[in-house]
């Protein structure tokens, strides 16, 4: 059963909820649980900003295929690796074989060191770089060591959106 978030015009959160973690890292109590960010937009191409922890999986998917309604999705941004973002990369990759994935050179070494095949289907980016996805483009800003030394941020000038990667 899909659950998903209208966001802005043409942007869906389509995240997962997880109300059995306790603590956060192992660390930090977390009694409400925690929510995995993930969102689509859905332009002239569709694209899906990050994934969620494998816990998450199913209803990711489920919520990306309702909001996608038949279309395809054209691109995936990894703004950041942690498993929380990026858990779900090969499920994706498997479901929308034609899709490209977007993140910073780091960023493909770990998903090459984490085990997925992104062969074929990597567009890197740098500090400034810009993508057009119909109304919508994008700047992307290097972040890294803000958390973990790939993180990128993701700015959407049509509608202010920053996708902060954590």
């Amino acid at each position: 059963m899909y659950c998903v978030r209208n966001v802005t015009e043409d942007l869906y959160w389509v995240g997962a909820n997880d109300h059995r973690l306790h603590l956060f890292e192992n660390i930090f109590p977390i009694p409400r649980g925690v929510s995995y960010n993930s969102y689509l937009l859905l332009d002239e191409k569709t694209v899906l900003f990050d994934t969620v922890d494998w816990d998450g999986c199913r209803q990711l998917l489920e919520n990306v295929e309702h909001v996608l309604n038949g279309r395809d999705l054209d691109y995936l941004v990894i703004n950041h690796m942690e498993p929380d973002h990026a858990a779900s990369i090969e499920e994706i990759l498997i479901r929308y074989p034609n899709v490209k994935v977007i993140s910073t050179e780091k960023g493909f070494l770990f998903m090459h060191q984490f085990g997925f095949h992104v062969d074929g289907k990597e567009i890197i980016v740098k500090e400034g770089d810009t993508q057009n996805f119909g109304k919508h483009t994008v700047t992307f800003v290097m972040a890294q060591m803000v958390h973990w030394p790939e993180a990128m941020v993701t700015f959407d000038s049509y509608n202010g959106v920053l996708f902060s990667a954590d």
